[in-house]
């Protein structure tokens, strides 16, 4: 009983420290008559605007943040802008952000819906996450070169942004920066960027362009997923990794090409890309990884490197309107059996490295293919017609195409043979 009240007695104690520490130090109105509430920073040489309260914060309108604020005789420069400051202030329509300030702090305007523009200044050079997002009225930004760090969730939801600047300060797009901005038609990231986060510009709906610069070396899972109006994307021959969904539901897209350069392609990464016509997947390639153009039922032609070694199940499920598969794997292996569909395997040609029609034909998986050819060949196996002058249930034609003089294959040494627009191995 005495542990349990002791216990009681700490949570209680616990509960006022951390009440305390949300709590702002001091108030002090602007020019404007606005009441501002602001925190001291450790040692009491600097202010930062702090949140009201733990539930409520007042701020409405039109507020003007001050360079320096008075309190005690004591004036303190105002350089952060604090966590939770304006969050959910739905009746703030516009802030002026001072150019003493260097920090805009995590959910320091999350949920200002009223919100439509915001000029930050070249003070700034830390933008956390979360910071203005869910705000949902917020229509433009630009964001000065003196920012170097953008975090997570930064401008996620901030659905009626039709476009943003990137300064080339930043090297890291993070995860969800820009997802859900439904409205934002264009973006162009800076060479200074390196790498582009999970679900940087997930369901941007209306993203209709992007310009990947030399610098990119990976692009995150769902980076770009749904993005359904995009209609072209380049991938540099700096980019190493593609990774899970990164273009996943970009149903606008039309062609892809992934360069060399590429090592890791990951799951369903072009996965329902309905309008995809022609994808070329480079020689640097190691895996086609499961599902990862399933759903593209526009595909009809598709280029496989030389460095594939692995391709998984259904990677091409539902590409039934296939009509050349071109591969330049020189030495086969086999592929597991639900890999394309079955009307793939009837429609398509796949077209083969010189030499190895042989090892395709004999090769699980790859038998499948009704008419296989060697790259660069005009005749093969599906340009077979029949002769009226002999039953065509009787013709024997060899792999490229050229009818036999035999009407048996006892007549014949092992080897493949086509009969009556079938393949028989002897």
């Amino acid at each position: 009983m005495k542990t349990n009240k002791l216990f009681f007695l700490f949570s209680i104690l616990l509960s006022m420290l951390a009440t305390n520490a949300l709590a702002y130090d001091f108030a002090v109105k602007n020019a404007n008559g606005v009441m501002i509430y602001y925190d001291y920073n450790t040692n009491k040489t600097e202010a930062y605007v702090a949140h009201k309260t733990d539930s409520y914060n007042s701020y409405s309108g039109s507020v003007v943040i001050p360079k320096e604020v008075t309190y005690n005789n004591k004036t303190l420069k105002v350089t952060l802008i604090g966590i939770r400051a304006f969050k959910d202030c739905n009746n703030l329509k516009s802030i002026t952000i001072p150019n003493s300030v260097n920090t805009i702090a995590q959910y320091a305007f999350e949920s200002c819906s009223s919100l439509t523009s915001v000029t930050i200044p070249n003070s700034v050079t830390i933008i956390a996450a979360d910071a203005f997002k869910d705000c949902t009225g917020l229509t433009s930004v630009t964001i000065p070169n003196s920012v170097k760090e953008l975090g997570a969730n930064a401008f996620y939801n901030c659905c009626s942004m039709k476009s943003v600047t990137i300064p080339n300060s930043i090297k890291i797009i993070r995860s969800s920066t820009f997802e859900k901005c439904t409205s934002l038609t264009s973006v162009t990231i800076p060479n200074s960027v390196t790498s582009i986060g999970v679900e940087a510009f997930n369901d941007c709906s209306n993203l209709k362009s992007v310009k990947i610069p030399n610098s990119v070396t990976s692009i995150g899972n769902s980076a770009f997923c749904d993005c359904s109006s995009l209609k072209s994307i380049t991938i540099p021959n700096s980019v190493t990794s593609i990774e899970n969904v990164a273009f996943c539901g970009c149903r606008s897209l039309t062609s892809v090409t992934i360069p060399n350069s590429v090592t890791k392609m990951g799951t369903f990464v072009f996965n329902n890309c309905s309008n995809l016509t022609t994808v070329i997947i480079g020689n640097g390639v190691k895996k086609i990884d499961e599902r990862a153009f399933d759903g593209c039922t526009n595909l009809k032609s598709v280029t496989i490197g030389s460095s594939v070694t692995s391709i998984a199940n259904y990677s091409f499920w539902d590409c039934d309107k296939l009509q050349k598969v071109i591969s330049k794997i020189k030495k086969t292996y086999a592929i597991p059996l639900h890999t394309f569909t079955n009307i793939a395997f009837s429609n398509a040609t796949l077209y083969v490295p010189k030499g190895t029609v042989n090892a395709y034909m004999t090769t699980k998986g790859w038998e499948k293919f009704f008419k296989i050819k060697e790259e660069g060949t005009t005749t093969a196996i599906d340009d077979v017609e029949a002769d009226n002058t002999l039953n065509i249930s009787n013709a024997i034609y060899d792999i490229n195409g050229k009818r036999l003089s035999a009407t048996s294959l006892d007549e014949l040494p092992s080897g493949l043979y086509i009969i009556n627009g079938k393949k028989v191995v002897k």
